[in-house]
């Protein structure tokens, strides 16, 4: 009895190591071969991938030629450069050369009163003289205002030689006596008084004058300066091009004397 379950046992493990081993020796799918035509489209898109790599490296290998002809240029040319600047430093003297050396004339200080450019140069406060009364007066220099006053008392207008003269006297408080002048009538200006509404018509004369070396006409406008520190008053349009002036000084110029005057 044993012997025949034993066998039994033996006969079924078989079958069973038998349907297992069916199950996997099944065979793969097979791939149905390629047929002429798509034989063919496949090596004819091989091909043209090989041709388009083939024309990309042929694109690389000229650009890479011409990259290399511009290089050799450049080292040529810089080779050149090298060149010339090595003849240019063979040139240079071994020392390099002294500084011009400028003669002394040619750096003169400016003459005294001066200015480097040649202009006068004046105080607040300067000597002016004035010829038609043959003498020197304090004047006072005032950029602020535009033309220049003179103090002036009885004036009185009269014409000669068919032209308008004006003759007044010349008072101030630094003067003993009144002196009198007689100046051409240029024209009348109208001045407005910082004290008062009213324009004032004053008459513009003609003066020749000298301050330091330098001689010049300029025009005056007549006024009673007496109760003022100075007779005279220099505005811009007398020093305007011909002189420079340092408010911080006064005198600069020396007072000028007849002997002075040509």
């Amino acid at each position: 009895m044993n012997d025949m379950k034993s066998k039994l046992k033996g006969m079924t493990l078989l079958s069973l190591l038998s349907l297992g081993g069916c199950a996997q020796l099944e065979q793969a799918p097979t791939v149905p071969p390629l047929t002429l035509a798509e034989l063919r489209t496949e090596l004819s898109l091989s091909e043209q991938k090989i041709q388009l790599a083939m024309a990309q490296q042929e694109r690389q290998t000229v650009q890479q030629q011409q990259l290399l002809t511009q290089l050799n240029t450049d080292v040529v040319n810089m080779k050149e450069s090298v060149k010339k600047v090595d003849n240019k430093l063979a040139t240079l003297p071994a020392q390099p050369p002294k500084p011009p050396v400028v003669p002394t004339e040619q750096c003169a200080a400016p003459a005294q009163g001066h200015t480097v450019d040649g202009k006068l140069l004046v105080g607040e406060a300067e000597w002016l003289w004035v010829d038609a009364a043959n003498d020197a007066f304090q004047a006072r220099v005032d950029t602020g205002a535009t033309t220049s006053s003179i103090s002036a008392q009885e004036i009185t207008i009269f014409e000669r030689n068919g032209k308008n003269w004006v003759r007044f006297f010349l008072s101030h408080q630094e003067l003993d006596d009144k002196i009198q002048i007689e100046a051409p009538l240029v024209r009348h200006v109208r001045v407005r008084q910082a004290s008062a509404d009213d324009l004032d018509r004053r008459p513009v004369v003609r003066l020749t004058v000298r301050i330091g070396d330098m001689t010049e006409k300029a025009e005056f406008t007549l006024k009673d300066r007496s109760d003022m520190t100075f007779p005279v008053l220099l505005g811009r349009e007398f020093l305007k091009d011909i002189a420079v002036v340092d408010v911080a000084r006064e005198y600069i110029q020396p007072k000028p004397k007849l002997k002075d005057v040509k």
